[in-house]
Formats: C-alpha cells, structure tokens, sequence
C-alpha cells in the first residue's frame, strides 16, 4: 500500500472512487447516467489546482483506492473554480429546469451544482480556512489508512501554515461523521443536509 500525491492521469481513476462511494460511501453507479459527473465536481479541480495537498492511495494490486482531496484557502479555490473550472463544465451541459425540480434525477441535482456551486460556510472560515474530504473503497476502509491519508492532508496544510480544515458531509452519512470524530474533526455547525466537521491546526 502506498499514499502519494494525486496527478493528472489518476482522474480517470479517482473518479471513479468517487462514483463508487458517492452514495454516502455506498456505490453510486446505480444512481447516475453519467458515470463521470460526480468527479467532475468533486474531484478534478482539486487535482488540477491543488495536488501538493492532495493524495491518493495505491493498495497492493497497484490501483487507486482512495484519496483525500484539499486545499489550503478556501476561497481562494473557489474564486478560481469559478474562474476556470466551472464554466467548460457549464458550456458541456444544461442547467435543469428548476421549475421542474419535483421530477429531476440523481444527474440532475449533480448538473445544478455546476451552475449554482455550493460555497463553504463563511462561518467557518477565519478559524478553519482550508476544506477537503475522503472517500476509500471498502476492501481498503477499516484498515487505518483513511487515518493515513488524513494526516498526509493535515501535515501539508500545517506546513503552508493553515490555522484549520473543515469538511462537509452528509448529514445522513453516520459512518464518515463518526470516523471524523474519532480523528478529532467534531461537528462545529449544521446546514441544511450538511454537517460541517472541522480541526484547528494553530
């Protein structure tokens, strides 16, 4: 097993990790037509913009079983988000029809996101200005290394000096915010289906 930084050619592969347990950390592949979109939101900005602060895990058969993404300034990423990375992703597809909200599909609220994405609470900022989030495939879950992957992140934000970290997370996803827990990630605020889970570094 080996943790490294994400590149480039690993997209394919963290895509679809992040497929695979976009579910809650349950296989998603059942709930979207298109198998790429949740990466594209999740996942690619992060290894375009900030792979020094971001990892992959390698298991023993040498393939990508995990990551764990950040980012030292929040908004930062997202003011160059949606400078550079949301509007390809807006010319590929449509906005759903928001009149028509009743009858969307899993595709559909992914799609919405790429024009409307959802800031990081302001709240939260000053004391945990960095954000990230971890998704491991099961055969690799339980074993430690999301343990290890959380520490790659946090010593590479600790050393660009970052006061703190905060993830977001479902709020039905009991599994994660009990792993965050343990990790010393406790709960500091709610929104809307959200919980917000962060550490400060200094």
């Amino acid at each position: 097993m080996l943790i490294r930084n994400v590149t480039v050619e690993d997209i394919p592969a963290l895509y679809n990790v992040c497929l695979k347990t976009g579910d809650s950390g349950n296989d998603a592949t059942h709930l979207y037509r298109n198998i790429s979109v949740l990466g594209e939101v999740y996942v690619g900005p992060y290894v375009l913009f900030n792979s020094d602060s971001s990892f992959v895990l390698i298991d023993d058969e040498e393939k990508i079983s995990g990551y764990a993404l950040s980012t030292f300034d929040t908004i930062e990423f997202e003011a160059r988000c949606a400078e550079e990375w949301w509007p390809p992703l807006q010319s590929k597809y449509q906005l759903p029809n928001i009149d028509n909200r009743d009858q969307w599909n899993s595709d559909n609220y992914i799609e919405y996101e790429i024009f409307n994405p959802t800031p990081s609470p302001k709240e939260v900022l000053e004391d945990y200005p960095s954000h990230g989030h971890i998704d491991l495939m099961p055969h690799v879950q339980g074993k430690g290394w999301g343990k290890k992957l959380m520490k790659s992140v946090g010593d590479s934000l600790i050393q660009k000096g970052s006061r703190g970290m905060h993830l977001r997370v479902s709020h039905i996803n009991n599994r994660a915010l009990g792993f965050y827990n343990k990790l010393g990630y406790p709960e500091i605020m709610k929104r809307g289906n959200e919980v917000i889970v962060g550490a400060k570094y200094i």
